[in-house]
């Protein structure tokens, strides 16, 4: 911030003039939207929600996503003058991978396009193992420390790989993944690249490709044979070369169970789980089997089929109205009862309203909870009647004893009875759009579990219209699903393809769930994406509103970046529409707690102290905070606290002095608000007073 725009400020609002400046309340812009909804905070979805939510088929081993990259690279500042740049990782495990990779039924095909070509193009649907197949394929050609994953930032083509040439290293392997359709063009533009440097770059691309579309450049992926999957993953986590030993688990009974299973993960999990427990029995085996992925879509296809012989208009509505109920005790799990029937009633009603029923009313007194539930369900029902009762009102709580259960209901209910989806998607809609709270929350964690399963049919339906929708609670609705289905692991590229172009268009209301997703808890592969992208979103005006930004700010936070941070956040206070948000991400870091002090001191005064924060980065946001009329009260009593801490701990004067200096030209602001908090109306320490004296 320069010295005409301080002053330009400080006319509007001078402590000289004896009164008090400005409050949000004078802003006008700050006032809640139209509607009457006041703004959703977006909390940090935890990890093992989503685990919880996906159940055994989660899977945080993966190599895609921020785990991956960025450790090692230098962050830039970009605001928008250049487009961001690519970033190459090592593929580490390259060697691992081999010890345990069962051939697919295209490695033949893949390896003869890699020998004749410099850009090859392996497409095949999720969870079919083909990124396994790509490094496998890469790792017989080249050296495993010659092999590299390329990510490419949101709305940047791969053709701005030919920018750089020099950032490819020769004679090496390289993988990149692609949303969307520009394979074909990717394959052209970057053919004489890869082959000027002698390397070899594999495509993976989504979707499934029949004889009649194939070009020479592109291979069918075929999945590898599942049993064979299972003994080698068995006997690497039995650490045996014993093929008796592998044998002993792989049981008629086992076998059946890997011919349903969806790809490789699901293998590869019930193999881990056997070597985990080691069942002793054919019980204990059966007992294991039932909580695999497998095991549970039987369980949930038995729940789903009533025993009713009847096929008379009433008894098909009755059998409709035990498989709402079930559904819906399958999304409220773990919630209130009465959101159960509420639920089934609703969901009930799309279902008539899509068989052009007339409206018969709700189902009442006609039959009980057991009834509904059959005995599967039932069982867990009535078991969950005693489990943590006192603390959780366990006799009126959906209680299901397998937390993957209700995800394999919702599979079975989406893939296997007909005309279930648009009644689905338009009950889940309507639980967002009109329930509260938990409705919201519980439908969207169900529209992510779908989201697995066909995301661009459940995104135009449901996520990419609640991004656009003028409540904020909607809003943040979308952002939970989409936080959680990243955190899957699975469509996280098609996730941050949605997030590109929320980011990229003209609706306010995308950009603002876009900063949602980002508060929170997605993260691009390196921080300075996801800074870019929440600087272009701080620039609409209807931010003014919320503290998204802020949020999503304060959530990107780790110790080791917070000089990169402060700085970031510095050049936003030069930008006048980031300005505010810059104060409030400010205020939001302050009160941040360093994790393994005992005091309870300041993370970001803790790191001033370290000197790994420039301090006069630091004043000058410091300073910004004072100006805005929103933030300057809070942020009086937030360095009061700080001044206050750094009283009581003598090691960190130090670094509070250091602050307290590079804020002093603007001391007389600052000195205005500060005598108004209740910890220093009577003056500042000594120490603190003699080093803020302005000449």
């Amino acid at each position: 911030m320069d010295d005409g725009e301080l002053k330009e400020i400080e006319a509007r609002d001078d402590p000289a003039s004896g009164r008090e400046p400005e409050g949000p309340a004078a802003d006008q812009s700050s006032a809640p939207e139209a509607t009457g909804d006041e703004d959703v905070p977006s909390e940090p979805v935890d990890p093992r929600a989503a685990r919880e939510m996906y159940g055994d088929d989660f899977d945080d081993t993966t190599t895609y996503g921020p785990a991956q990259f960025g450790r090692a690279n230098t962050q830039h500042n970009y605001f928008g003058e250049r487009s961001l740049d690519p970033i190459i990782g090592l593929l580490p495990g390259i060697e691992d991978l081999l010890e345990i990779y069962v051939a697919a039924g295209s490695d033949g095909d893949l390896d003869e396009r890699i020998a004749s070509r410099s850009t090859v193009c392996l497409v095949g649907p999720r969870k079919s193992g083909r990124f396994s197949a790509a490094r496998a394929a890469l790792a017989r050609r080249y050296k495993p420390d010659d092999i590299y994953e390329i990510a490419l930032p949101a709305n940047v083509r791969p053709e701005a790989l030919n920018r750089k040439p020099e950032c490819l290293a020769e004679e090496s392997g390289f993988v990149l993944r692609l949303t969307g359709d520009g394979h074909a063009d990717a394959i052209r533009t970057l053919a004489n690249l890869f082959r000027s440097r002698r390397s070899t770059l594999v495509l993976i691309k989504d979707g499934h490709l029949g004889r009649w579309d194939r070009t020479d450049a592109e291979v069918p992926h075929r999945m590898p044979d599942p049993i064979e999957v299972f003994r080698r993953h068995l006997a690497a986590a039995l650490r045996t070369s014993c093929a008796d030993e592998v044998e002993r688990f792989l049981t008629s009974r086992v076998r059946r169970e890997l011919t349903s299973v969806y790809g490789p993960r699901e293998s590869v999990a019930i193999a881990r789980a056997i070597a985990q427990e080691r069942p002793a029995d054919d019980e204990k085996m059966e007992e294991l089997l039932e909580r695999s992925q497998p095991g549970r879509r039987t369980r949930a296809t038995e729940i789903l089929l009533s025993a009713g012989e009847d096929s008379t208009v009433r008894s098909r509505r009755a059998r409709q109205h035990e498989r709402a109920f079930r559904l819906a005790y399958a999304v409220f799990y773990r919630k209130s009862l009465h959101y159960v029937f509420e639920g089934a009633e609703r969901l009930l009603r799309e279902i008539d309203s899509a068989a052009l029923r007339p409206e018969w009313g709700s189902m009442a007194l006609q039959d009980s909870v057991g009834t509904l539930l059959g005995d599967t369900l039932g069982e867990d029902w009535r078991a969950g009647r005693h489990a943590d009762a006192a603390a959780r009102n366990g006799s009126r709580v959906a209680w299901i004893r397998d937390r993957g259960l209700p995800k394999a209901i919702l599979d079975v209910a989406w893939h296997e009875f007909d005309g279930t989806r648009r009644p689905l998607l338009k009950w889940l809609d309507h639980l967002v759009a009109d329930g509260d709270d938990v409705m919201r929350q519980a439908a969207a964690e169900a529209a992510g579990m779908l989201l697995n399963h066909d995301f661009a049919r459940v995104h135009l339906d449901l996520t990419g219209k609640w991004a656009a929708s003028p409540k904020p609670a909607v809003r943040q609705a979308a952002a939970l699903t989409m936080t959680l289905v990243d955190m899957a692991g699975d469509v996280g590229h098609q996730v941050r393809r949605k997030l590109s172009e929320w980011c990229n268009g003209n609706n306010n209301y995308r950009r603002d769930t876009a900063a949602r997703l980002y508060a929170s808890g997605l993260e691009q592969d390196l921080l300075e994406w996801s800074m870019f992208d929440l600087a272009r979103i701080a620039e609409d005006a209807i931010q003014k509103r919320f503290h998204t930004v802020a949020r999503a700010v304060n959530q990107l936070y780790r110790p080791d970046r917070a000089k990169w941070i402060v700085d970031e956040l510095a050049l936003w206070a030069g930008v006048k529409p980031l300005r505010l948000h810059a104060a409030r991400a400010l205020l939001a870091l302050t009160r941040r707690v360093e994790a393994t002090a005992s005091d309870g001191r300041p993370e970001l005064l803790q790191r001033l102290g370290e000197k790994n924060v420039d301090v006069n980065q630091l004043g000058h946001l410091w300073l910004v905070a004072f100006v805005e009329p929103e933030t300057a009260a809070p942020a009086a009593e937030r360095l009061a606290s700080w001044i206050g801490h750094a009283d009581s701990h003598p090691d960190l004067r130090r670094a509070m002095a250091g602050l307290l200096e590079s804020i002093a030209p603007e001391w007389r602001r600052v000195d205005f608000y500060l005598k108004r908090t209740s910890a220093f109306g009577d003056g500042l320490p000594e120490w603190a007073s003699e080093r803020k004296r302005v000449s």
